[in-house]
């Protein structure tokens, strides 16, 4: 092949997301709604372009948001290539996850100290024997700006699937109501193994969206615009504080770094 690999990487972000590498900033949050992308776009005037990833880069906060769409490859391709860029500094994602733990409500925020991988990516990046965890030194920002918010930050372990429309699985329901088992979503455990892999510092706020074991507790058209109309202006909020204390300190996030590769 005549291309080398971190030349094909690079230009695979560029297609991607048909944004010039050069204006992607150092800390950058990711997601898979298209309502958050607009409304991070709407609230800080950034570049914004669209291809198969929808990206908005803005200067003046030095954050990148990118929304990577739904699913555990599009998660692996998102961070290779993010693995790539000189001046990447932190990843941490804004997404939704359904409720396990009778702990939870909806509307909750949590911030994932692990994920089981029950999705087929990771193991291309890592051994199945590897776990999936973020960067501590992220997480604590994370956990840092829930609280700074006025939300409580639960922490614990999520699950990680490749499957859609599990909830009527009986077997597999029975699995996560006896496992401790936080939360469920699909794209947790792809991003941090390959994080780990290519040492990305990442970190993730996750809402609580359904409380899918509960009666009644599936979510359908009617919950989907209440989450989106009453949290994802907090969500929002979050993720830029973490970003922008992330920046602030980022000498001691980096000494501490250092430590977790």
């Amino acid at each position: 092949m005549s291309m080398k690999e971190h030349e094909y990487i690079r230009q695979t972000l560029e297609r991607y997301t048909g944004s010039p590498l050069e204006e992607i900033r150092d800390h950058i949050l990711i997601t898979n709604f298209r309502q958050y992308i607009e409304a991070f776009r709407e609230r800080v005037k950034g570049e914004f372009h669209e291809a198969n990833f929808s990206i908005c880069n803005a200067s003046d906060l030095n954050c990148t948001m990118i929304d990577f769409g739904i699913g555990s490859p599009q998660a692996a391709l998102l961070i290779n290539c993010l693995a790539y860029l000189d001046n990447l500094k932190s990843v941490v994602m804004l997404g939704m996850c359904g409720g396990i733990d009778d702990i939870l409500n909806v509307g909750d925020f949590v911030v994932p100290t692990a994920a089981i991988r029950g999705e087929g990516t990771s193991r291309h990046y890592l051994p199945s024997e590897f776990p999936a965890i973020p960067a501590s030194s992220i997480n604590l920002y994370c956990i840092g700006a829930v609280k700074k918010k006025g939300f409580s930050p639960k922490c614990g372990i999520v699950y990680t699937t490749d499957r859609r429309l599990w909830e009527y699985d009986d077997e597999f329901v029975r699995y996560l109501r006896h496992k401790r088992i936080l939360a469920i979503e699909m794209e947790l455990a792809t991003l941090f193994t390959v994080a780990y892999r290519y040492e990305v510092p990442i970190g993730s706020v996750m809402l609580v969206s359904d409380m899918p074991l509960r009666h009644g507790g599936i979510k359908d058209q009617g919950l989907q615009k209440r989450i989106f109309s009453e949290f994802m202006e907090k969500h929002l909020d979050i993720g830029l504080d973490v970003v922008e204390n992330l920046s602030a300190h980022w000498d001691d996030v980096e000494r501490t770094l250092a430590s977790e590769w």
